[in-house]
This record gives C-alpha cells, structure tokens and sequence, in this order.
C-alpha cells in the first residue's frame, strides 16, 4: 500500500511539473535577417502567412529586394508534427497581392489542381525574374 501512494505521488509530481513547465514551444522573432524596413518586411511576413497552415511558427530569413521590385526571402516551416523543416525561398510581390514559397520537383509533379499550377508557376517565373542568381 505504501508503494502504491509513493507512485501516485511521484505521478501527481510529474505532472505537476509538466504543467507549470508549459509548452516546450519558444517565440521566434519573425525576421531573423533583413535588408527591408521593418513595414516592408511585416508586410511580407502577413502576404505569405496567409498561405501557410501555421503562420506563427514560421521563421524568415534573408529577406532582401528582388532585381524586378518582388521580395525575395526564405521562410523555414513546420511539417505536421510541428518540426520545423529548414529553409526553402520564397518570393512576394506586394503590389499584386501574391507571395508562394518555390515549390520543389516533388511539388510541381503533383498539383492539386490547375489553378494550384497556375500558382506554382507564376511563383517560379517571379522567383527567376526577382531572386535566381
């Protein structure tokens, strides 16, 4: 009987301890490095959060002015178990509207539609014109 309500204590301990512990989640700064201005560079951040599933874990990087006027930048997300993946490119024109990371082969392969192909490739044109060295 004693062993029993020594483990139930050191389980109530336990769990005591994860909850005042909190989520083991840390707030990044959303722009890690930019050459933009701060306005320019939280614009960018909303356009293409829009298009993610977890705008707040995203971290961005490297932002800088494209050689046609877009933004170019990476951004590092994260997969469905919350990982985050490592950096891919991104391009954002503000004056359209429109913001899209790069997509990959695998991507491009498998649309899921016409209209997200559409996307894909008016991306991949604005990121030659703006970003590719």
């Amino acid at each position: 009987m004693t062993r029993h309500r020594w483990s139930l204590v050191a389980l109530a301990l336990a769990l005591a301890a994860v909850t005042l512990a909190g989520p083991a989640v840390h707030a990044q700064a959303p722009v890690e490095e930019s050459a933009l201005p701060p306005e320019t560079a939280q614009a960018v951040v909303a356009l293409l959060g829009k298009g993610l599933k977890m705008p707040d874990a995203a971290r961005y990087g490297r932002l800088r002015m494209g050689r046609a006027g877009a933004v170019c930048g990476e951004v590092d997300t994260t997969n469905r178990m919350g990982q985050h993946v490592g950096p891919r490119g991104f391009v954002a024109d503000l004056g359209a509207g429109f913001a899209a990371i790069v997509p990959d082969g695998a991507e491009l392969r498998n649309p899921a539609g016409l209209a997200h192909y559409a996307a894909m490739q008016r991306a991949l044109a604005l990121f030659a014109a703006n970003c590719a060295a």
